[in-house]
Parts: C-alpha cells; sequence; structure tokens
C-alpha cells in the first residue's frame, strides 16, 4: 500500500521506548506478504484435479521504505536524525537495533495507524544534489505489520520535537579524493553525488511442525522473530563536469585507485558549516568512467574496502 504522509498522517519512530517523528516526503511505503506452499493432489485416482491446493501457515518479513530530509540543527531531544543512527550503528552483538514504526491517520476519530513490529533498516541511499536539498531513502524490514485503532499506546507529542525544521540544503559542496599522481585533490564542477549504505541480514527460519500444526488461521500466522547481519556495503558516485582547464579534471579519466581516499562534504556553509560529511580515509577504491551528453561528464565510483566502524565515517 502508499501512504501520502503530507496530507494524511505522520510517520513516527520508537526506539526503547522514545518516539521520534520523521519528516518525510510524499511517498511512503509499506507492505507485507503471507507465504504460501503449493500442494500437488492430481494422482492415478485422481487423474483430473488439475488445480494444486495450496497451505499457508507462514508470513514474510514486512517491507518498509521513505524518504526523510537532513535537517539543518538536530540538537532537539527528539530529532529527525535517529534513523541514520540505526542504520549506521551496530548492537552489543554486532548486530542491528530494532524498532517500531507507526503511520498514523490522524483525520479519523477514532485514529486510525499501522505498525510494523521489530525494524530494521536494510538501506540508506544518501542523495547530495548540487544547490538541493539533501536527503536519505530509507529501507527496511519488520517482523509484523498489524491495523489498528485508537491513540498510539505511549505516545506523547512532547514539544521538544521539531515540527518544522529548516532542512539542510547543499549550498557548499565540497569533495576530495586521492588519485594515482597526486597526493590529494579537491573536484571541481561537482554535478552532484550519491551513497547508499546497505545491510544484508537473514531472517532465522522459525517454522516447525509443532507450530504450522496450530495455525487454524490468519490470527496464528507464524510470523519471523529474529535475523542476524550477515554483511555490509558502503558504496557511492561522484558526478563531476570534465573541464579542460582543471587538471584534476582531465587527469583522472578512465582511471582508478584502490587503498585510497574519498571525502565528501555538503550544507549550507557559512556559520552553519555542513550538515553531511562522509569520510573514508584510505579506506576506499574508486573506478572513473566518462559520460557523453551535452557536456562531458565523467564519475568517481566508489566503494568502502576496509572494516571500520560505520558509525565513524558518517557526521550529520
Amino acid at each position: 500500500m502508499s501512504f501520502n504522509v503530507l496530507r494524511d498522517g505522520r510517520v513516527w519512530m520508537e526506539y526503547l521506548n522514545t518516539f521520534y517523528l520523521l519528516h518525510t516526503n510524499k511517498e511512503v511505503s509499506f507492505s507485507q506478504t503471507f507465504r504460501q506452499q503449493d500442494i500437488t493432489v492430481r494422482n492415478l485416482h485422481n487423474n483430473s484435479d488439475f488445480f494444486e491446493n495450496s497451505s499457508i501457515v507462514e508470513a514474510n518479513p514486512a517491507d518498509f521504505s521513505f524518504s526523510i530530509y537532513l535537517i539543518e540543527n538536530d540538537s532537539t531531544p527528539l530529532h529527525q536524525h535517529k534513523p541514520l543512527d540505526l542504520l549506521t550503528e551496530y548492537s552489543t552483538d554486532n548486530n542491528l537495533n530494532t524498532f517500531n514504526l507507526y503511520f498514523v491517520y490522524s483525520d479519523y476519530s477514532p485514529e486510525i495507524y499501522y505498525k510494523i513490529e521489530k525494524c530494521v533498516f536494510t538501506g540508506g541511499s544518501f542523495n547530495i544534489p548540487r544547490n538541493g536539498i539533501m536527503t536519505v531513502g530509507l529501507s527496511g524490514q519488520g517482523t509484523k505489520l498489524t491495523r489498528n485503532t485508537g491513540s498510539v499506546p505511549g505516545l506523547v507529542q512532547s514539544p521538544n520535537y521539531t515540527s518544522s525544521p529548516n532542512y539542510a540544503i547543499s549550498k557548499e559542496f565540497d569533495i576530495w579524493a586521492t588519485g594515482t599522481d597526486v597526493a590529494q585533490f579537491k573536484l571541481d564542477n561537482i554535478l552532484g553525488a550519491s551513497l547508499e549504505l546497505q545491510n544484508n541480514i537473514s531472517w532465522t527460519a522459525n517454522k516447525t511442525l509443532q507450530k504450522s500444526l496450530q495455525v487454524t488461521n490468519a490470527s496464528n500466522t507464524i510470523y519471523p522473530e529474529n535475523f542476524t547481519l550477515a554483511d555490509r556495503s558502503l558504496a557511492g558516485s561522484i558526478r563531476q563536469y570534465v573541464s579542460d582547464s582543471q587538471s584534476l579534471s582531465k587527469n583522472n579519466i578512465q582511471t582508478w585507485a584502490e587503498n585510497t581516499s574519498v571525502i565528501i562534504k555538503a550544507g549550507l556553509g557559512g556559520s552553519f558549516g555542513y550538515q553531511l560529511e562522509v569520510d573514508l580515509d584510505n579506506r576506499a577504491s574508486f573506478t572513473n568512467r566518462v559520460a557523453f551528453g551535452d557536456l562531458f561528464t565523467q564519475s568517481y565510483d566508489f566503494r568502502c574496502m576496509s572494516n571500520p566502524a560505520i558509525s565513524s565515517i558518517f557526521t550529520y
């Protein structure tokens, strides 16, 4: 299903009994499907039974996605950037921390809300346009999706949260990278950059014969319970105009480098400074490719090569 947030409702995240109001764009989606196992019934005695039966006892993980805005100042207790902490940080057992999501319709009496339990972020795409609002597209999974009526239990709309924050715009956009023939250089004529962090998780199978026999209808379906973090990847792309007047532009077409640095800083600039910093210091590799259009452009496609604490790479 699709959820039009700006017109119809709000997205709240609950983590450790604290609620965070998330400022998202219009498109928010969430869904959950059930797993259907086909059972063949045609045999020598029932040769005309062409249609298979089915057995439904399990639910697949619930899926969700939305985009949040990076903001100018995030010092309030209930702040916009808490999802980024949960995307990048480990839990104490080298897994990912979980949270609950609430998609709340407040225009009805009583209120209607959808809840996804025990959620985890599986991906975050940082979009950094030239002189535009910076956003992060978040996607993830949870164990169970339910529809409820009434107020969300425990939700207190504290005056501490920012109801109308100032969004971060990449007016000042600085990128450095280490090339194959120079120590370090700052790229000019930047078109934009993107960066994606993927948390690849594996849900633990919890279906047993005893549990399967207890399923009689949708109310006692077997839902996912636990997961493990299998691996992570961090990669991105930097887009740049090719300029004959900039040696650090034309000299790096169709090159590559390993064990190098990629540093991205973007924000309002001036007294506000940067609202996003990504520092892959001697932890990256990149390949450079040229693109043809009305103007010549090139892209640095980079990825993280080492195994750092991901939260230490980001500053927001």
